[in-house]
């Protein structure tokens, strides 16, 4: 997807505030692209929608649905939509005109690759914040939006290095110190020879695989052979490290479902 703009087409990028300042609110009717985090019904024919966007972080909207729910399955998990929206007078905006802006071809007909996208999508949810741009975050999520909707080996790790790799953006990741051999200590955020004497710690064996899932790109994936009682126990780290940071990722109810399922 290196010519996928996060901008609809005829939209020109405006540079965005820089990573932790809100954006300012977007007034009037603008076009938008963005990517579905959380939808739940409002009333009887509308939806309020998560959508997180390059320019505008991630914002709520007011989506309307026919009778019969026709319409409501635009905000899928994960599904990238172009969007009219106009501000009203409250802080839910409204939306007008969704289309596909990616056609995705294997994800929404897949359970397993649903499944996935329905959990990072709710761990996206409750880790991004309102209104806050982050345009490269905004970018490593709609390649791997795509990566994933294009996998065909490899997908059972997919998970793993999709947390793995956004350490870096929610600012988790490690010093690049990774020597064979060395435990992750991630509550300082070093890999070293001595195992520290708290339990915040991913032995050689994980912190081995976090240094090479952290390496690759997802087509690599397939390379990489794991058992599933490997990637249970990564799993449980990753938790763990995400834990440290933020409780977040213990209130996301698909974590239970991934787990059973890989």
């Amino acid at each position: 997807m290196s010519d996928y703009s996060a901008f609809p087409a005829g939209v020109p990028a405006a540079a965005p505030p820089r990573k932790g300042q809100k954006a300012a609110t977007p007034r009037g009717r603008y076009k938008a692209r963005g990517i579905v985090l959380h939808s739940m019904k409002y009333g009887e024919r509308k939806l309020i929608v998560h959508i997180f966007t390059a320019p505008y972080g991630r914002r709520s909207y007011i989506a309307k649905i026919s009778a019969g729910n026709s319409g409501r399955g635009l905000y899928q998990p994960l599904f990238i939509l172009d969007f009219d929206a106009w501000a009203g007078r409250g802080e839910l905006h409204n939306i007008d005109q969704p289309q596909m802006a990616f056609c995705l071809s294997d994800m929404p007909f897949n359970i397993v690759k649903s499944t996935i996208a329905l959990f990072l999508s709710e761990l996206l949810y409750r880790l991004i914040k309102e209104g806050e741009p982050d345009p490269g975050l905004y970018r490593f999520v709609e390649e791997s939006v795509a990566e994933l909707d294009g996998m065909g080996e490899g997908v059972a790790n997919f998970h793993l290095w999709f947390l793995v790799r956004l350490t870096e953006y929610m600012g988790y990741a490690p010093r690049d110190n990774y020597e064979p051999g060395r435990s992750l200590d991630y509550r300082n955020g070093i890999y070293t020879a001595t195992p520290p004497a708290h339990t915040l710690v991913m032995p050689p064996a994980e912190a081995t695989l976090f240094h090479t899932l952290n390496g690759c790109t997802a087509d690599a994936l397939s390379a990489i052979g794991l058992a599933r009682e490997q990637r249970v126990s990564m799993l449980e780290r990753l938790t763990d490290l995400y834990g440290f940071h933020t409780d977040a990722i213990y209130n996301v109810n698909s974590l239970r479902i991934l787990s059973e399922i890989f």
